[in-house]
């Protein structure tokens, strides 16, 4: 329903940006604004086109709705039973950067709505954001590493049976994943395997022993890649080939009885197919896993001599599938209330003070918690204030995860460059601050989706901000390269970079404009330098054209505002504040707090705890050419900042 009121900004000012200002109204209503007296024109007040929230009285239980579920703390699949009637109004998740106006997915890179983008047409002037989305987004679903007419599967790589060897740099690979990847995956026995692996009738045992040989060229793979045998064009690098001689025994690792054997060389290959670009592959080889860890019943406490390594092999892949579930937005095969088994001692994983097995597990926990609670197709269908309280919970077992790991490592706080010789030291800061990260974007995009709270909203926004931020400034300690994590290399990486673009544009006069025009900059050469180390596989390079579009934008704003009138009250809301002027915020602040200082607001506790009106510096959940500013603020109830922010920020 829309509503009869009129603006209470006069068209004219509405469009220059600038405070209508009215003289006290006769009884013949006002007829002009001080503005467009003082400019000799028209003053026109349209009618405020700004749909208003209705309260609607629940429908009666024996006629429930078939248009959308009310919203519900019961799972989807309860309500579906009672009711096979009724339709459920769900989103699926099936592009890789839009996502829809009113879902908000785990993985931090679907970022775009439809409402986003038509936004940042409008403020560009401009449809090349829309292209420039919708080519990045066909670029990654059509798989970047795959060559034109070549189909890149598992079944593809296994198929071709490839000659036993036994490698020359066997050794040095081996010494390499042992040195850097098995303090992050320890779920080997490394005297055990190096002795098998040192044996003289090693081809033999290769040809017999296919669980060993699934693992042993797994083991060799990863360790090429850190020895620069490696490429991120599938199949066309030495570390490939390794890889797929240990694929070539797949079919009869799956096809026979689970084993501990079979379990380490499935878990070895999902390392390596979740460790690189290998996008075609991660997906089938972590759910096999889970689903045989599960077979073996390794969740459970084990009493034999192999308990220890069965568990460690346990919440390895714990660690690893609770990862993948939440970034893919699928839900987990492994029921965390049917674990029972104690996480073993694993000295290799840990750093100084820091156990890194530990903590991952840790992490795992909280993404499956937040994806249950928050992600999944019933938490979507939850009504708000129960998808906030979850929010609360979630962000309070990450903020007990953060504060749990030792200064040297914790997300949020500077990472100590010594840390970083070391090559497993390096891959475990870099995981432990990204895995922070990605979950806390997570989190604060769904707070402004669903917050209708000023003050929440406006701290999410800044939270976003300073996430985005601390993303781009570890990518300097990247290594560009075919054996980084995908979500480390590119993944959060891009997703900050949208971020920021996305606010810049909206917000062109903000006072961390400069800087966030230069952390632009940054991750924009973080991906031409990835065009260059793929030799323009991985065609990247053109994400600069979000910091240059930016950019162009900013400079655009600010040639306008000078050209404006300064003199007395005109202030655009769109220029940039200077010592001998009020900043405009603070106009519109005692605006808000004018419009607040009526009767009917005061005793909103939503709208008036904790906000210094006066000292406010933006209320960065807003844009510019929000109504908010023009049409005043009548009442919490005719207020959602979802419909100026949170609904197309997502």
């Amino acid at each position: 329903m829309q509503s009869a009121r009129l603006n209470k900004s006069c068209d004219q000012c509405r469009n220059r940006k600038v405070r209508c200002i009215v003289p006290p109204a006769s009884p013949e209503g006002p007829i002009a604004c001080t503005h467009c007296i003082k400019r000799n024109e028209t003053c026109q007040f349209s009618h405020l086109k700004r749909k208003l929230r209705q309260k609607v009285s629940p429908a009666p239980q024996s006629t429930p709705s078939t248009d959308h579920p009310q919203p519900s703390s019961d799972p989807l699949i309860d309500r579906l039973i009672r009711n096979p009637s009724e339709s459920a109004v769900l989103v699926d998740e099936t592009s890789i950067l839009t996502v829809h106006n009113d879902r908000v997915p785990s993985s931090g890179l679907a970022f775009f709505s439809d409402k986003r983008v038509n936004s940042l047409v409008k403020r560009l002037g401009h449809t090349h954001v829309r292209k420039l989305v919708h080519e990045i987004d066909k670029s990654i679903r059509t798989r970047l590493l795959a060559r034109p007419g070549k189909d890149l599967s598992l079944y593809t790589l296994a198929k071709v049976q490839a000659e036993l060897v036994v490698e020359r740099e066997a050794a040095s690979h081996i010494q390499r994943y042992f040195d850097i990847l098995h303090p992050i995956y320890p779920f080997l026995d490394r005297q055990s395997f190096e002795e098998k692996a040192r044996r003289p009738d090693l081809i033999h045992v290769l040809e017999t022993d296919y669980a060993f040989c699934g693992l042993y060229y797994a083991i060799l793979a990863l360790g090429c890649q850190y020895n620069g045998l490696s490429s991120f064009i599938p199949d066309n690098s030495h570390a490939w080939k390794l890889f797929q001689i240990s694929l070539s025994r797949l079919d009869r690792i799956l096809m026979t009885t689970e084993s501990l054997p079979n379990l380490q060389a499935l878990t070895a290959m999902a390392i390596f197919a979740t460790n690189t670009f290998s996008l075609q592959l991660d997906q089938t080889l972590v759910a096999e896993a889970g689903r045989m860890v599960l077979a073996l019943r390794y969740h459970k406490s084990l009493i034999s001599e192999e308990s220890t390594l069965c568990h460690r092999i346990f919440w390895v892949i714990y660690h690893i599938e609770k990862r993948y579930c939440f970034s893919a937005s699928i839900s987990s095969v492994i029921a965390d209330y049917d674990i029972g088994c104690p996480i073993p001692n694993t000295p290799e994983s840990i750093v100084g003070e820091y156990n890194w097995l530990v903590s991952s597990v840790r992490f795992g926990r909280v993404v499956s918690v937040a994806y249950s609670s928050l992600f999944s197709t019933s938490a979507s269908t939850r009504s708000d204030d129960t998808i906030l309280s979850a929010i609360d919970r979630v962000q309070g077992l990450l903020e007990e995860w953060r504060l749990s790991i030792p200064l040297e490592f914790r997300p949020k706080e500077p990472l100590q460059r010594h840390r970083l010789l070391d090559s497993a030291c390096k891959e475990i800061a870099l995981r432990t601050h990204y895995y922070y990260y990605q979950l806390a974007i997570a989190l604060e995009r769904l707070t402004l989706h669903v917050s209708r709270d000023i003050v929440r909203s406006e701290n999410s926004m800044r939270a976003l901000l300073k996430t985005a931020r601390e993303v781009i400034n570890l990518t300097r300690y990247i290594d560009v390269e075919p054996y980084t994590p995908v979500f480390i290399l590119a993944t959060l990486p891009l997703s900050a970079l949208f971020i920021l673009f996305d606010f810049v544009v909206h917000h062109p006069n903000d006072p961390d404009t400069r800087g966030n025009l230069t952390l632009l900059d940054i991750v924009a050469g973080h991906f031409s330098q990835l065009d260059h180390a793929s030799n323009g596989t991985i065609q990247s390079s053109y994400l600069s054209e979000f910091s240059h579009m930016a950019r162009q934008y900013v400079q655009n704003v600010q040639k306008e505002s000078t050209g404006h009138d300064t003199g007395s009250h005109e202030t655009s809301s769109s220029q940039p504040t200077t010592a001998n002027s009020n900043p405009p915020s603070i106009h519109r602040a005692i605006s808000l707090e004018h419009e607040l200082s009526a009767p009917s607001n005061l005793s909103n506790p939503t709208l008036m705890e904790g906000i210094d009106y006066g000292g406010l510096d933006n209320f960065y959940f807003l844009t510019p050419d929000s109504d908010l500013w023009s049409t005043g603020l009548p009442s919490l109830d005719e207020f959602d900042p979802r419909e100026y922010y949170g609904s197309i920020f997502l």
